[in-house]
């Protein structure tokens, strides 16, 4: 393949891999860019590969040592899903519950909801969870 083909393929690719919503994109974080610390801007909503989880910066900034995930935390977001499956967070709002079936990352294990409107964590209510993968 020649280098101008190779070059105007990477640029499509790079399109298609933006424009994926965060499910989908948790399941090819290795296809995200990793920082490179060269000072060019990332604008706001730009997903990267930090450390092979997957990160949306939520406000414009430049790409710095001083901006990393690690060093300035508050610049970044996690995007809740790991392998196309959502994070369970801490602290599970009406809008964040679990439906019956729906399933979960807590602490590096799947779990499933036993229940509908599942509004706790698995080391809160272990009841309405089990486990799928750990």
């Amino acid at each position: 393949m020649k280098a101008k083909t190779a070059a105007r393929l990477h640029k499509t690719i790079m399109a298609a891999v933006s424009a994926i919503g965060d499910q989908q994109a948790s399941e090819g974080v290795e296809l995200f860019p990793k920082l490179r610390q060269d000072g060019s801007l990332i604008p706001a909503g730009t997903r990267i590969n930090w450390h092979k989880q997957l990160k949306r910066a939520a406000v414009d900034l430049w790409d710095t040592a001083e901006n990393t995930p690690d060093a300035a935390p508050a610049l970044w977001e996690d995007v809740a899903y790991r392998l196309g499956w959502r994070i369970i967070p801490e602290t599970i709002t009406s809008t964040l519950a679990f439906a019956k079936g729906e399933c979960g990352w807590w602490k590096d294990v799947l779990y499933r909801s036993l229940m509908d409107g599942n509004s706790h964590t698995p080391d809160d209510a272990p009841e309405v969870w089990e486990v799928v993968e750990g």
